[in-house]
């Protein structure tokens, strides 16, 4: 079946068969499956950590129930030479199919073979995202580039003639000589554009903001889409397909998931009788970190933006004080989501404590107990607690943490005439000692 007819099917249209007589079935139309040949450069290709716009493309064409096949020689995103990053997207749940190679480019020395891709799938759609490299990178005058690709189009529809084609307009938005070629495209479009082959452009260029250093924008460097970018893209494709009949434009308004990278780091600490020293793992994608610290009494402060070291080191903070910390990724300019914040991990420096705390006394009050112990070296601070046990097991009923410079205190809430076990522990800088001996009182 021809993809006209295919097209006409998948966009809800009736296809008319000749009258027939009564008894003789009516014919029956198949859809076929529309494959979908996606050829880009790293925009396309997304890099260890992304989602790419090939993701989100393919969602809203499942959500769609278009039957389509994304093919390719390719799956994984790009990961840099020397890597030890495995290639993991952010969302692996899509047909990860693809030809998009990192650095690839439409004139200077392609680094795919458009024969063989074509003769090989034989698709009924191509998308076609290059350009990027050949203005940027190469330099070239967009009149330059464009030769070679209407070359790349009227080579395609040699080898498979009916094959329709987007052209996906290169999204560098602060770049005259690409919105020259895009315009170009437009132009390259209307002219090659034929009822039985068509090429039409994806707008991805239109509301599309380059990033910048304070992490706004569409992109997480110069050139490559952050999430947001990625949505953008994906939803001029969608559209672009839409128009040849393959799913539905793309809901608006954009939708934008949480940036990644979009695992959450690992903290861990030591600390020391000087220093203390946090530790994170460091997730697929990740080129920094911006870095929370909370100072004991005090407001978190963000301590570090865009670190480039997986560890943080405070030294000489005062004895016994608390220092909390929290770390969240960030690729290129652009800082993970809020929900990718490590745990807070609080450290304290100074001495361990060692032994079995000393219970001195333990006497009954209303609803309470009075309760002193003896000083434990180094403690920074004590933890009383009164337990409770009968046939349901040990449960603590009421407990206290007290500083360090005090001796006693009266541990409130227990029910009157309940016996209680109460103990007490020393809490060091960077452990704690054992509990001390029980006492039973039953409070007034």
């Amino acid at each position: 079946m021809g993809l006209a007819t295919v097209l006409a099917v998948a966009s809800g249209g009736i296809l008319h068969a000749p009258a027939v007589r009564a008894e003789q079935p009516a014919p029956v139309t198949v859809e076929e499956t529309s494959e979908i040949l996606i050829v880009g450069d790293s925009i396309t290709h997304a890099s260890v950590g992304d989602y790419s716009w090939r993701y989100f493309a393919w969602q809203q064409l499942r959500s769609a129930k278009a039957d389509v096949d994304f093919v390719g020689p390719e799956r994984d995103p790009f990961v840099g030479r020397g890597s030890t990053w495995r290639p993991r997207y952010s969302d692996a749940d899509f047909d990860q199919d693809h030809a998009a190679t990192w650095g690839d480019r439409i004139a200077f020395q392609p680094l795919h073979d458009r024969t063989a891709l074509m003769t090989t799938y034989r698709p009924d759609v191509v998308v076609l995202a290059l350009g990027a490299n050949d203005l940027g990178w190469m330099e070239m005058d967009p009149h330059d580039v464009l030769p070679w690709t209407r070359a790349w189009l009227v080579e395609a529809r040699r080898l498979v003639p009916d094959v329709d084609i987007v052209l996906v307009d290169v999204p560098w938005t602060t770049s005259a000589d690409a919105r020259t070629y895009n315009s170009l495209l437009e132009d390259l479009a209307a002219e090659l554009d034929d009822s039985r082959a068509r090429v039409i452009v994806a707008a991805a260029a239109h509301d599309y903001q380059m990033g910048r250093k304070n992490g706004t924008g569409d992109t997480y460097d110069a050139m490559h889409p952050n999430t947001r970018g990625q949505v953008k893209i994906a939803a001029a494709v969608t559209d672009a397909l839409a128009e040849l009949g393959v799913g539905s434009r793309y809901p608006r308004p954009l939708r934008f998931p949480a940036e990644g990278p979009r695992v959450r780091p690992q903290i861990q600490g030591r600390s020391s009788t000087t220093t203390a020293k946090w530790r994170w793992s460091v997730p697929p994608g990740t080129t920094s970190f911006d870095v929370w610290l909370q100072r004991q009494g005090k407001r978190w402060v963000r301590a570090d933006r865009s670190r480039s070291i997986n560890t943080y080191r405070v030294k000489d903070p005062q004895r016994c004080e608390a220092q909390t910390l929290r770390v969240r990724s960030r690729k290129g300019w652009t800082l993970a989501g809020r929900d990718m914040t490590t745990r807070s991990l609080t450290l304290r420096v100074g001495p361990k404590v060692s032994g079995r705390a000393t219970l001195r006394g333990a006497k009954p009050r209303t609803r309470g107990v009075a309760v002193s112990w003896a000083r434990t070296r180094g403690a920074c601070a004590y933890v009383v607690r009164a337990v409770r046990v009968d046939n349901q097991g040990q449960r603590i009923v009421a407990q206290s943490v007290v500083t360090a410079s005090r001796r006693s205190t009266v541990v409130r809430g227990v029910r009157s005439r309940t016996k209680v076990r109460v103990q007490v522990r020393a809490m060091g800088a960077r452990n704690a000692t054992r509990w001390s001996k029980t006492r039973v009182v039953r409070p007034r």
